[in-house]
């Protein structure tokens, strides 16, 4: 029969017990403590997901080094397993990408909006788009996703270039996250406006390579409890808060 002060002892270190057995797993899944996440380069919504998902590895003792690359080679080498996962996309990636697991866990909600030169159109879901030509950035998958099969559309590579060709009449309509105003800012350019209410919205998870699986539960306990402690709402608010507040300042 247990007393009840050994009891209580073994109740104490128990927690001491799975954090160690956690971090013993993880170190087997990244042998030099050290894991490189591939992200897109110039991506603000990145800016905000890489110090949530730092603190995440850094609890079971993994440093995590950025890769930055545009959108698709992104997603491309976290695939072939060239990088030991994903920073964050949108939720099925996995069902185009096979060698992808997603830690079910949304670190952050993006929308997209529909950006103008300026000018009020009205647009009525995805299908009013089909009447403009548009421009999307190449690498978001979910807007690439929702916009398969759609005609005069033009991805490109940078949010620069897009703006660009907004800015000269060889796009109506780019479709572009909300954060998009953050690069807007960067890049100093003004008489842009966009369209209420969003086209779309998403959660975004971080994703691993397959042959990492064995942290993906690690790391879904470790969102979880940062989630349920309003860490990931705290954030979230605080990013949209600023790109608002961008918005009203650059906005035509």
């Amino acid at each position: 029969m247990w007393s009840t002060t050994a009891y209580a002892g073994l109740r104490a270190i128990f927690p001491i017990l799975i954090v160690a057995h956690a971090a013993t797993i993880a170190a087997a899944t990244a042998p030099n403590n050290v894991v490189y996440l591939a992200r897109t380069e110039n991506e603000p919504l990145i800016d905000i997901a890489f110090p949530t998902l730092k603190e995440v590895y850094g609890r079971v003792g993994i440093s995590v080094v950025e890769r930055n690359a545009p959108g698709e080679r992104a997603v491309v080498m976290v695939n072939s397993g060239e990088v030991y996962g994903d920073v964050m996309h949108v939720g099925g990636l996995e069902n185009h990408y096979p060698n992808l697991i997603r830690i079910p866990v949304a670190i952050i909600q993006f929308d997209a909006v529909a950006f103008t030169s300026g000018k009020d159109i009205l647009i009525t879901g995805w299908s009013g788009l089909a009447q403009h030509q548009t421009c999307i950035r190449r690498g978001i998958k979910a807007i690439e996703f929702a916009m398969a099969g759609q005609k005069n559309v033009t991805v490109v590579s940078s949010y620069q270039q897009i703006f660009s060709m907004l800015k000269a009449g060889r796009c109506d309509i780019a479709v572009l996250p909300r954060n998009a105003w953050l690069e807007v800012e960067r890049l100093n350019i003004t008489g842009l406006r966009s369209m209420e209410p969003p086209l779309q919205s998403w959660p975004l998870y971080h994703y691993v390579h397959k042959s990492h699986a064995d942290i993906v539960p690690i790391l879904t306990r470790t969102l979880l409890s940062m989630d349920k402690a309003g860490q990931l709402t705290t954030r979230q608010d605080a990013f949209w808060k600023h790109v608002e507040d961008v918005r009203r300042a650059y906005s035509n």
